[in-house]
């Protein structure tokens, strides 16, 4: 069933009618609970949550933005918090528990200790793996069996064992030091004859697999170009620890569109789960900070000018015009770069291919834009001087501004450094300094 319950959730609050609203969110997906539980305060969601069976309130807590989870696992009792972990897959337990001991790293040992030896084992062992690589992704729930098992075992095997499975898509096909040789879908284990061994069913290559070690957005752009829902995780020797899901994948994909965007205004995802205003302004402060010396730069520049625009007023009028239109289009070429090396369109064998492109399609740009303001500057002054120096000064501006753009987050991966950063206050000061140098010297040059 999939409705929005948000209105129906506070007038059976507000009225303590909690078995009608227990009885109406056990209908609900824990998806939709979760959004209805999003305009509530903390202290009402907390006690919703209470109202839910373990299992349910398990999946609703997964659910929740990050911001309301962290309050809520914060909020909860101990041992309600310690039951949901033991209900989840190992993959979202550790989410749950990392994110606790950011805040209490006693209130996460408290619930690793309470939640058994085999679980709290599981969890541990994926806490060592840095969050945005494969390990930090995958999850321990799997079917894994030797080549040499037959179908019929398999399956008597999946049906003992399957409520700790998870989603059951394929079954990992090992030997016997766990060295992954490939895996059956589900699909072709059903169709199979029951005393057929699974190295009989084995396709040829081996699909999909994914390091441990490897970046979350690495592993993301293998899931699109693949098409796959799910894949195995193995370490340098090619055992098999885990695997992602594709539901994680998409979780994936959000949070690195959400840090590129953020990052492109040069702001920071961690604004969005801040309250206080001076926090919020502290994070964007360094970079705003950067564009004022950009600033303070172009003024000194038209300072060292003033004499000879003032001998040309006529000049100043096109500065905006000049400075905004380099300006964007070095806005763009900056943010097709970040996007092209985001999904890996741009590769290291590409990148001179990918900034003759840009730069052929800004020599277009400057064409026509040099060429049309050409015409108008000297038609409304009646000056084709004035028309060539402010024709001529965009269209040079323009290459270099997409230039700029386009090398900049190039620079950015080069030495370690997240390209989206370079995206935003850095290429738009770069831009403003170098379009007003070039304008104010070719304008005066040939005015």
């Amino acid at each position: 069933m999939s409705s929005n319950p948000i209105l129906n959730i506070q007038p059976l609050l507000e009225d303590g009618r909690e078995s009608e609203l227990a009885n109406l969110l056990s209908t609900l997906h824990p998806a939709d609970v979760a959004e209805a539980l999003s305009p509530l305060d903390m202290e009402d969601t907390i006690k919703v949550m209470s109202l839910l069976d373990i299992a349910h309130a398990a999946e609703v807590l997964v659910e929740l933005s990050d911001s309301s989870r962290d309050q809520v696992t914060l909020g909860l009792p101990r041992d309600k918090l310690t039951q949901m972990v033991a209900e989840m897959d190992s993959d979202d337990a550790a989410d749950i528990v990392g994110d606790l001991s950011e805040v209490s790293e006693a209130a996460a040992e408290e619930v690793l200790q309470a939640i058994g030896d085999e679980e709290s084992g599981e969890v541990r062992r994926l806490l060592m793996y840095d969050e945005e690589t494969a390990g930090g992704l995958m999850q321990l729930e799997l079917v894994a069996a030797l080549a040499t098992d037959t179908v019929a075992k398999v399956i008597d095997e999946i049906r003992a064992g399957s409520e700790d499975l998870g989603d059951l898509g394929s079954i990992y096909v090992v030997d016997q030091a766990k060295s992954l040789q490939g895996e059956v879908s589900l699909k072709d284990l059903l169709l199979a004859y029951p005393n057929q061994t699974l190295a009989d069913l084995l396709p040829k290559p081996l699909g999909l697999v994914v390091r441990v070690d490897e970046d979350q957005k690495t592993v993301a752009q293998k899931f699109k170009k693949y098409d796959v829902r799910s894949a195995p995780v193995v370490d340098s020797q090619n055992r098999l620890l885990g695997r992602i899901m594709v539901d994680d994948i998409i979780d994936v994909v959000d949070e690195e569109t959400d840090k590129d965007f953020y990052r492109l205004a040069g702001s920071s995802e961690e604004e969005v789960y801040t309250s206080g205003a001076l926090r919020r302004a502290g994070l964007r402060l360094p970079w705003l900070l950067f564009n004022l010396g950009g600033g303070l730069v172009t003024s000194l520049i038209l300072r060292y000018f003033e004499a000879s625009f003032h001998a040309t007023m006529a000049l100043v009028a096109f500065v905006p015009m000049v400075m905004s239109m380099s300006g964007a289009v070095g806005s763009q070429s900056a943010t097709i770069t970040v996007r092209g090396l985001a999904t890996g369109r741009i590769a290291p064998g590409l990148i001179l291919r990918s900034l003759s492109m840009e730069q052929k399609v800004s020599g277009v740009m400057a064409l026509v834009f040099g060429l049309s303001i050409l015409t108008i500057a000297g038609a409304l002054h009646g000056s084709f001087r004035l028309g060539l120096a402010v024709g001529l000064s965009l269209s040079s501006a323009i290459l270099v501004s997409a230039f700029l753009g386009a090398v900049t987050p190039l620079f950015f991966r080069a030495v370690n450094v997240d390209p989206a950063l370079a995206s935003g206050p850095v290429v738009t000061s770069a831009n403003d300094v170098a379009s007003l140098l070039i304008y104010a010297t070719i304008g005066t040059s040939v005015v």
